[in-house]
């Protein structure tokens, strides 16, 4: 029997879900409707989202059906999980990923895996199905201090012991818990680096939309070539122009797109930055669209702007997967590609706000609905906050208003020899 995932598209009550589904292929192919029920309630905002909470799940029940003697295997498998399955799931991605040298995936990631799983259990239990989970026992977690080749690696280069508070243990299993920020966002130098390292300059054109936006890897990869609708205006560099008033001193134009949860926004799009874009990539793109037409005769060539040198259009995923590539390149680089949103927020505030507002932590209500506007925020005032005190702390460093030398020159240093 294998687990297959399928992403499918409804209406429901006047409303349109989109979300993956599992079913069981064995003689006839079957659907694992609890599964399913579980999916769309609780993964359907987002396509990332459903296929996190549906890829884990898949993941976990091919493990159970290699657990098991093929006479018991059948499409309720997934009901005879205990709690120790689940730990020893997790046994198993780190055994094979420590065999194989590999730092993907994290025990981080393995973790937050076992807890949809976990999760999913629970619901079904407290919804009546016929499982043999107690969601009241911690049997499940599995001993990452213990058996993690990487946290031992880790400790060892350091000099200390395995730290785990970056690991929660908990029962919790929403990934908008709070969590340490980074203090301080991408230098010049850093974001110059990374567009280096990738291997197809689409990317270093995608990063560079994201910071001139804030914009999340699925909004970037949905700008057209030429847009349609409330779009119509969107052309390439130099064109654009003619499509705008005041075409000629804009510096701004509007972009609509569906990003995180399928919601719908307005922005806007720095024209220095999409002059820049245009010019460096938009030879590459020519080349690509030939492709693209040949790979997909019926569709809009116009519909997408970044394609990869195969035609095809690039996804959030890839920006994900060459981000990762790139960044194996580095000792330690601590960036990512969403890490553009927050170079993007902390700038934006540094340019609507004075010194001195910054540094009395003023808020300001006509800047925080800009910038949650631009970001997709629904409440951003937190968020707001956020970025107004990394904001302080950076023009802090570069005026030099924070001294890491503690006022202890050469002659204090020379005195402890």
């Amino acid at each position: 029997m294998n687990i297959k995932r399928e992403l499918i598209e409804y209406q429901y009550e006047n409303k349109t879900y989109s979300h993956h589904i599992l079913l069981a292929e064995t003689d006839n192919k079957t659907l694992l409707s609890p599964v399913n029920i579980y999916l769309k309630l609780h993964a359907s905002r987002s396509l990332k989202t459903s296929e996190r909470y549906s890829s884990a799940i898949k993941r976990f029940i091919d493990y159970l059906i290699t657990q098991k003697s093929q006479d018991c295997i059948d499409y309720n498998i997934w009901r005879t999980a205990k709690m120790e399955d689940i730990r020893k799931w997790q046994g198993r991605l780190v055994s094979q990923r420590d065999l194989e040298g590999l730092k993907k995936p994290s025990d981080k990631t393995i973790l937050e895996s076992a807890k949809i799983v976990y999760h999913f259990y629970c619901w079904a239990s407290d919804s009546d199905f016929p499982v043999i989970i107690n969601n009241t026992s911690k049997e499940w977690k599995y001993n990452f201090k213990h058996e993690s080749k990487i946290v031992q690696i880790k400790s060892m280069i350091s000099g200390t012991s395995p730290d785990h508070a970056n690991i929660d243990l908990g029962g919790k299993t929403t990934r908008n818990a709070p969590s340490s920020k980074k203090t301080l966002i991408m230098s010049d130098d850093d974001i110059s680096a990374l567009m280096t390292e990738y291997k197809d300059p689409v990317y270093s054109a995608l990063l560079m939309l994201a910071l001139a936006t804030g914009l999340r890897e699925q909004g970037c990869v949905s700008m057209p070539f030429i847009g349609v609708g409330v779009n119509s205006h969107i052309r390439p560099y130099p064109e654009i122009k003619n499509e705008l008033k005041n075409g000629e001193t804009a510096k701004t134009f509007n972009f609509t797109v569906k990003e995180k949860g399928n919601k719908v926004r307005t922005l806007q799009v720095n024209m220095a930055a999409w002059k820049t874009i245009c010019n460096s990539y938009l030879p590459l793109f020519y080349e690509r669209k030939k492709l693209f037409k040949k790979q997909f005769p019926g569709e809009n060539s116009n519909a997408h702007f970044f394609l990869k040198k195969n035609g095809e259009p690039v996804t959030a995923k890839n920006i994900a997967d060459q981000t990762y590539l790139a960044k194996q390149n580095f000792d330690a680089f601590p960036w990512s590609f969403h890490s553009a949103r927050d170079w993007y927020a902390t700038n934006f505030i540094i340019r609507h706000l004075t010194l001195n507002q910054i540094n009395n932590l003023h808020y300001d209500a006509a800047v925080e609905e800009q910038l949650r506007l631009q970001l997709g925020h629904n409440d951003i005032k937190t968020t707001y906050m956020h970025y107004v005190r990394q904001a302080s702390l950076i023009l802090a460093l570069q005026n030099g208003q924070l001294d890491y030398t503690l006022g202890k020159d050469e002659g204090f240093f020379n005195s402890l020899i």
